[in-house]
């Protein structure tokens, strides 16, 4: 269980996932930019360009700070409600980051070998959203990968995005950031990434929907 880059402890279990785990929901804001507990009231919606040569914003970011100690152990899950303006898919990453009660980024091992690497990640093509209901469960979606189901002008869906599992302690004081955009979230200039989306289908701009009939939000696996 992780606290900070090679800082945390060793724990044995006796299943996985963690039989006591709570799954709990943290709903988007899109006005205030931040993770509810409870369910947002007001619809908002949170627009951000693709091309960062097109000004504007490049990615949507939203915050939670906990009030006390909270572990996070096991797979996460962010639902969205989306749309896409100027094109008729979608490439969405994900990003979870923690900060320090001072507001400052805690890094940790990253799947690409580099040291300023993120909680966990998570991507997403929208033509390849089709859920295989059987497989599935309500932390972890599967994927049929059996057809493109391409997005019309306009077209509200909503998607699950797989977060991969990770370990991390949050202080109370500490922040978890939730980071959508549509592009690569942790980069290097030091070396070439072994894992890298350089090609997307994105263009234009993304538009996620919070509150009321939109329940966009972050599954976490909370251990009591």
């Amino acid at each position: 269980m992780r606290e900070s880059f090679y800082d945390g402890l060793f724990r044995f279990e006796n299943e996985w996932p963690i039989a006591r785990t709570k799954y709990t929901k943290l709903y988007l804001d899109g006005k205030k930019m931040e993770l509810n507990f409870l369910p947002v009231k007001d619809e908002y919606k949170v627009i951000y360009n693709t091309d960062s040569t097109g000004g504007g914003k490049e990615n949507a970011v939203f915050n939670i700070t906990f009030d006390k100690d909270t572990e996070i152990t096991g797979h996460m899950k962010l639902k969205l409600w989306v749309s896409a303006n100027g094109s008729d898919d979608m490439d969405l990453f994900v990003g979870i980051k923690k900060f320090d009660r001072r507001g400052k980024e805690v890094y940790f091992p990253d799947f690409n070998h580099i040291e300023n690497g993120q909680v966990a990640s998570g991507w997403l093509r929208v033509s390849h959203r089709e859920l295989d209901e059987m497989r599935s469960t309500p932390y972890q979606p599967w994927l049929k990968h059996k057809r493109l189901l391409k997005l019309k002008s306009d077209e509200i869906v909503p998607v699950e995005i797989e977060i991969w599992p990770s370990s991390t302690l949050f202080r109370s004081g500490e922040s978890l950031r939730l980071i959508v955009q549509g592009n690569e979230i942790i980069t290097s200039n030091l070396t070439p990434l072994r894992y890298y989306h350089g090609e997307t289908v994105n263009k234009g701009e993304h538009i996620i929907y919070t509150g009321g009939k939109y329940d966009s939000h972050l599954l976490i696996p909370v251990i009591p």
